[in-house]
Order: C-alpha cells, then structure tokens, then sequence
C-alpha cells in the first residue's frame, strides 16, 4: 500500500522537517487567459443514470422489452448472462441485468411487471410502431390487475402530480383504473378510465395526484371484468420537472452546483455499444419517446432513450454548458473486443452523425431542423465540440476518424473536433485530444506536474474521463483530495489543457455496475461524494486570467509498503538464495504458475494457480474468466504466460532484495518492490478475481527483456506518452547473476552482482500545492494541504488586500465519506481571515482543499 500524504518519515542528511511554508502570488505575473471550458460534465447511461434517474421515467422496462436479447449477441440457456460475439459476457438474469439487481425482486417473466388473477404475456405479433419489438398482452379475469415496481419502487410525494400515458389494443369495452399504491395496497391516489375496442392502438392519458409519501409504492393497473388488452408502450412522470423541460429536478440542480461549462454526451462506452446493433445513433434519440427503439447497454440494462439527444441539447441551453456531442465512428468497444464495422456502415454512421448537427444547427426549411421545431425548439441550439469515437486507437480508428473528420469539418467547420488518441502522430488533423486517466490517488499527486512539458504547437488537451478508482478507500476525502492536486496541475497548463470532466457523473445506488461516481442518487434522494464538493469549488473560482505563483514548502516522498516478486513469461528460470535485508526468506506467495524445487533451486513452470472469477453467478464466473485469459491487449503477444512468486511480508516499507536469477535471454523477467493488493472493490461491478493478479496489483518495477532494463511502465490510456526508456544491461545469461533492489521512500536501485545498473528517483510531493488567478480586483488562491498536520502558509503578494479574505474549505479524514444518512458529511465549510494583508498567515487544515479569495485595494 502507499501513504502519500505527509506521512513523517526519516530524512536524507541536509533535508530538514521543520520549516517555513511560503507561497508567493504574483498579479503583475499573468501567464495566459483560463480556459473558459475546463470543468465540465461527462454523461454516459451507466448505473441507470437515463431511465429512472436524469430522466425520472417512474415505470421499469416500460416498452415491455427488457428481456430480449440483446442485438449481435447470445445467451446461455437460463438467460443468466449475454455474451457478445467477441466473447465478452454481461449480467442479463432474463432482463433484470446484473445479478444482484435480480436477487432483490421476485422473478417475473416481464422485468418490473407482475400480475394477480391475470396472465402476462410478451406479443411479438402486434407492436405500437416499427420500432417496438414487442407489446405485453394482459389476460385479464374480473377484477384483475398487473402492477409496475419502478426502479426499487414508484416514489411519489403528498401532493404531487404525475402524468401517466399508455397506448393499447382491447377485445372488449371496460374500465381501466390506474392507481398509486403502497406495496401494501393502500391507494393514494387513482383515476379511471374507458377502454374502448377499435382494433386501433389508441392512448390513454391519466392525472393522478399523491395523498402520501411513500418511496417504495408501486403503480397498479385495474379492470373491472374480463377482458384481454394489449399494452404497447406505457410512461410516468413527475409533473414538476426542471423547466418544464422534463429531466429530474433535484438531479438537475446538483449538476448546476458544479458550475458546468460544458457536457459530453452520450457516453462513454455505450456510445461503441457491445455490438454493431447495440452502437449508439442519433436517429435513435430523436421523435416521440414511445417512437425511439430501445437497446441494450453493455452495463447489464436496456434503456428506451427518454433522455435524447434533443432533451440533452435542452438541458445545456437551461443550463448554459456547451454541447459536446460524441459520435460512434464505426468501432464497437475495442475492450470487449469489439467490432469494426464495414465502411458501408461507418459511412451511414457520418451521415448519422452530420444529421445530429443538422438536428442541433440546421434552419427550420432543413429536414433534421425542421425535426428540431416540431419537437419544440424552432430556433437552433448551440454545438461547439464534436468527439470522433470513445476510447477507440489504433489503424482501424485512424482510418475512420480521417474520413470523419474530413467530412464534419468540410459540412461544420466551426465546431471543435476531438480525438480519441494522439492522431496528429500519424499526420492527420487534429485540434484536441481526449485523455483518460484513472488510477490510485498516489498516480494523481505524481503527476501534478503532467502538462508542464507538452508540446505548445500541438493539439489541445481533452481530460475527458478521470477519477481516483483504486488504492485503499474511494470516494473518499483522500480521492478528492488527490484529484484537486491534479487539477491545479492542470489550471497551471490552462494554455494547452482546455477541458476536463470526472467520470462517471451518476450512481443509481439501487443499480450500481461502476464505481465511484461523482453523484449517488437513489428514487427520491440524492448526495455528492467528497470529489463533487471538490470540483464545485475549484470551477467556481475560475478568475479570468492565471497568474505566476510559487512556493517555498516542505516536500516528503511517498511511503509505499508491500512485498518484493519476481516474475518471468516464459517457463525455466531458475531461483535461489532469496536474501531480504540479509536473510534467506522462501516464497511467501506464487501468484501465477508453480515452481519444481531441487537442491535448493527453484525452477518456475507453467500452470499450478489459475485464479478464478467470484462474486457472480457460476455461469458468468466461467464466461468472464474465458474472455479474460483469452483477451489479448494491443501488443500483447499470445505466448505470455506469467510465472510470479513474491517473498516476505506485506508491512515491508524499506528493504533490500537480493536473488540469484538463471534464464534466457528471450525470457522477460521482471523484478518489483512494494507489491501490495488494494482494499477497495472498485471500477466494473464485473467478476473479479479476489486473489492477487496482473490486474488488481500494484507495484514499482525492474524489467530485463533482452538484455535491457526499464523502470517505468506506460499507462493504457497514455497515448502521448513515449515509451519506457530502455538502459543496455550486461548479462552473462549462461550463469546464475544476483539481482538486487534496494527500495528507500526515496526510491530504489537496481544492481546485477553488486554493480549499480539502473535507479528511480521517487519525486518529492510538496504538502502545499497552490494555483491562483485575478479577474478585476478579485485574486482567488487555491491552497491544498495534503499532510497530516495543520500547516502555517505564509501568503505573500505583490499588492496591497483588503483585510477580510473569504475562505471555503473542504477538510476531512482520508477514508471518511459521504452517504444517504450523512449526506453533507464531507462538506465545504466557510470562514473569514481578518487580518488580510500583503503577507498575511493562513492555517491550512490537514487534508484540506482551500479556495481563498481576497480583494485588491487599489
């Protein structure tokens, strides 16, 4: 494990732990303009943020289609999961999606529908439109009824009105009573209407208005005498929604306390789909709800496309962001080894994406605008950035975004187009880029300093996805913390750094497929983790213009613990004398393979450990596993096969670890400290492997592949970043060497038979981190302690303050959080320094993110 922040340690000579921490502002320094986009949103459809969430949709599978299979995939014969045609799986149960979600209701052959003294039934044969795919036909007796339990539960408010709308198909004429109701059956609240036999679909529209408060009520359909009814496609709303406008007031108001400038949409991965037929298209968001074809969506649910592309680009106008529309590009997800589509479909794909634009800018006499004005908005909504693809790299993606680009360019050429990766390397056009960067908290507080050395004449930067989603705790006061540190660093980088968005934005705690979240929201209430805090204030004290900073403070390494491994790919290498500060230790884990001892030397082999999938069901345990150790990253050759054993124990911070090695030269080897698996249970609520493995654990590297060493490793999502420098090493690879590392808080050496060959550094953290910018007579500072302690910043200004400064603070333990009982737990609080001046004093709490914000006295 790693303690990052101010952990007191022991001190090289010449280094003191006492001192002055000094930060020095200069205003007549401006350096350049902020960007005036760089906090923004990312939404994507996971977690059921869509349906039941932004989009306050009350029914559950309301088109009746929840249980189908997926488009371009298959299921086992229970329907307990789905498997796409390049093998990777997801929870399916039938439509109730991730297997925990299915354990919490009673099984029903319809998700979220559920019957007494009448039978339901999916009807294939008679749907409300093309693209419906099934309507549900109820076989009512006298006093029958089907009832809807929403998204755990019809939540309704006393006194509230809600909108209900259904279409049907009846053989006879009777009364259909729709009615709010406890799970007990108490009504609060009904109406009644006639259903007439025309042989048409037809629409009924109810108002019903709550007598109670009830979060776990469900909605009820009644008749009053046998009959048979078609159900095509059914809908309720809350009446009171966000400017009338339709979407989740409460949710819609915490998206506004982030002081958003922009919004990605619609994702993330769902924009590549899990298939060619599961792809997001704009023609699929776009005319009446009940007319949009619903689809599955890789996070174990379908959604019916309520929040669209038109109520997207309407919740950016109420809400002043720009639009940020993400295109699929002809790829499904490449890390579900995905597809690449053909190019008669990536070419209907650029035309799909040149009618969004339309849809969004085009005038009214244009077919997509003229789409636009009957849905309501005659004149055009705004569209500044474009996104070519998520996620997606490599030649296939190169060819697509070329022919993509081109195209939206040549029709649009006023938008912003982003990439996915580093195009302009291959010589293609490229305006910005979008990063990704997710991690523990101590790859964040190393990299701070990530954009001081891009390259200015290059494109711009896009930090589209990051958040701390691993290491000891998440969502917590230490993530948070974390992160700010990264984003000063990026406020410092303004000039080439132009965007940024945590991701993901929503959790529907009752749906949970990823974690952490930046808002946890269930059917009626809702709370931001630490991180959203964080955020809220550092894009609310934006300035106009950064201004030079800089300081004098105390810098501590980090503090790793954890054990040394050895770990080669090919099967052979030989071990022994194993040696930690000294004395002979064995192997305290084989985490892959298995070894032959014969006088007292090791032999590594294949096999022995295979790690296996838990948590889910057995049928998607094996699936899963199947995928995983058939799945081959970009560069990854088929022959690995990892054999790795570590030695000692866990507590281990400094150590040195001497073995004597024996193997070939095309055999990679790779020697590591501090190897330590973390507490938390985060990212793809997927199966998981419990034990230690290449994906869960953390460590600090020495590789030798033939004949050459390297100390660092490349990031999956760094793009930009060149690869690993590579020191020649000597090795006589027909004999036993004894490889040795000495690892420090200050970093480690590697030696070969006692001769220094290669040595990191780790970099010193300051325990004050700061960022400033001015607009008009207002300086606003951004302070973060990450030490233990409380901390004496002596402030010092090139200009005269006026003697009140406004502080607000976010201050907490590391592993403390936010949750539905305590919801402001971690919190900004506010206060006041009165004796502002030039150099002033300010105690900074430990753990603490500060924004200060003092008045020029002119």
């Amino acid at each position: 494990m790693v303690k990052l922040f101010g952990q007191k340690i022991k001190y090289r000579k010449g280094c003191s732990s006492i001192m002055k921490n000094k930060i020095y502002v200069n205003t007549k320094k401006e350096m350049f303009p902020v960007a005036e986009d760089l906090y923004g949103l990312f939404f994507e459809d996971i977690n059921r943020a869509g349906d039941g969430g932004l989009y306050p949709e009350m029914i559950r599978n309301r088109s009746f289609e929840d249980s189908l299979v997926p488009a371009g995939c298959t299921t086992d014969e229970k329907q307990l999961i789905y498997i796409n045609r390049g093998g990777w799986s997801g929870g399916f149960n039938h439509g109730e999606g991730m297997d925990d979600w299915a354990a919490a209701v009673p099984f029903t052959s319809i998700p979220g529908w559920y019957s007494e003294n009448a039978v339901i039934n999916l009807d294939k044969s008679d749907t409300l439109n093309d693209n419906r795919e099934c309507s549900m036909k109820v076989e009512f007796e006298a006093g029958g009824k089907i009832w809807n339990i929403g998204y755990s539960g019809v939540p309704v408010k006393s006194g509230a009105e809600y909108n209900l709308y259904l279409f049907y198909k009846a053989n006879k004429v009777c009364n259909l009573t729709v009615s709010l109701e406890s799970e007990q059956g108490v009504v609060h609240g009904s109406d009644t209407k006639e259903i007439l036999p025309d042989g048409s679909w037809q629409r009924l529209d109810y108002k019903l208005k709550a007598n109670a408060d009830d979060f776990k009520g469900r909605v009820v359909f009644k008749v009053d005498e046998p009959c048979e009814i078609n159900f095509g496609f059914t809908s309720l709303m809350p009446e009171d929604t966000y400017m009338g406008h339709g979407l989740r007031k409460d949710l819609v108001e915490m998206l506004k306390n982030l002081h958003p400038k922009f919004m990605r949409f619609p994702g993330g991965c769902v924009v590549e789909g899990l298939s060619k037929e599961t792809a997001m298209r704009f023609s699929d968001t776009i005319g009446p709800v009940w007319q949009r074809p619903s689809h599955q969506l890789m996070w174990h649910y379908r959604t019916t496309n309520g929040l669209g592309f038109h109520e997207y680009l309407q919740l950016c106008e109420d809400l002043n962001m720009e639009p940020m529309y993400v295109c699929n590009c002809g790829m499904s997800c490449q890390a579900r080894n995905g597809e690449v589509f053909d190019m008669e479909e990536t070419n209907n794909l650029v035309q799909d994406a040149l009618n969004a634009l339309e849809y969004a800018l085009g005038a009214v006499d244009t077919e997509f605008g003229a789409m636009r004005a009957a849905a309501g908005h005659p004149e055009p909504f705004a569209m500044k950035y474009v996104e070519i693809g998520n996620e997606n790299f490599g030649p296939e993606y190169n060819k697509r975004y070329e022919i993509f680009y081109k195209a939206l360019k040549e029709a649009y050429p006023d938008i912003i187009y982003i990439s996915n990766s580093h195009t302009e390397q291959e010589n293609l056009p490229t305006e910005y880029v979008d990063e990704h960067y997710y991690n523990g908290p101590e790859y964040f507080l190393e990299n701070d300093t990530k954009f001081d050395d891009y390259d200015r004449e290059g494109p711009k930067i896009f930090i589209g996805e990051y958040a701390v989603n691993g290491g000891n705790t998440i969502a917590s006061m230490e993530c948070a913390l974390a992160e700010a540190v990264f984003l000063t660093g990026i406020e410092k980088n303004q000039d080439i750094v132009k965007l940024s968005a945590y991701a993901p934005l929503f959790q529907n705690a009752d749906y949970t497929t990823w974690k952490p979240n930046l808002i946890v929201f269930d059917n009626h209430q809702v709370y931001g983790i630490p991180s959203y805090h964080a955020i809220a204030m550092m894009a609310e004290y934006r300035g106009k213009t950064v201004i030079e900073t800089s300081a004098d403070v105390e810098r501590r390494p980090p503090v790793y613990k954890g054990v040394p491994g050895v770990m080669c790919e090919k099967p052979g290498m030989q071990m022994k004398n194993a040696r930690i500060n000294g004395k002979a230790v064995d192997i305290s884990r084989t985490v892959y393979g298995s070894f032959v001892k014969e006088d007292d030397i090791y032999t590594m082999k294949r096999g022995g450990n295979q790690h296996s999938f838990v948590g889910k069901s057995d049928t998607w345990n094996r699936a899963f596993e199947k995928f995983i150790r058939g799945h081959r990253w970009p560069g990854q050759s088929d022959e690995r096969d990892f054999m790795w054993a570590t030695f000692g124990t866990e507590d281990m911070e400094e150590y040195t670890f001497e073995i004597d090695l024996k193997f070939e030269q095309d055999n990679i080897v790779t020697l590591s400290s501090w190897n330590f698996h973390p507490k938390t249970d985060a990212g793809c609520n997927e199966p998981k492997d419990p034990d230690w493995n290449l994906r869960s654990v953390r460590n600090q590297i020495w590789k030798i592949e033939d004949g050459k060493g390297v100390i660092d490793r490349k990031h999956f999502f760094e793009f930009n970043k060149p690869e690993p420098e590579q020191t020649p090493l000597d090795i006589d690879y027909t004999k036993f060497n004894t490889y040795k590392i000495v690892a420090n808080h200050f970093g480690y050496e590697c030696y070969i038979n006692d001769v220094l060959v290669q040595k990191k550094e780790h970099l010193l953290h300051p325990l004050i981190y700061q960022v400033a910018s001015i607009e008009d007579e207002n300086i606003y500072i951004k302070l973060i302690n990450v030490g233990n302690e409380d901390i004496e910043v002596e402030v010092n200004l090139d200009c005269d303050i006026d003697s009140i400064v406004d502080v607000k603070t976010l201050s907490a333990e590391l592993d403390e959080v936010n949750s539905m009982n305590h919801k402001l737990k971690v919190s900004p609080k506010e206060s006041q320094i009165t004796k502002g001046a030039k150099t002033f004093t300010f105690k900074a709490a430990k753990y603490s993110i500060n924004v200060l914000n003092a008045k020029i006295v002119l």
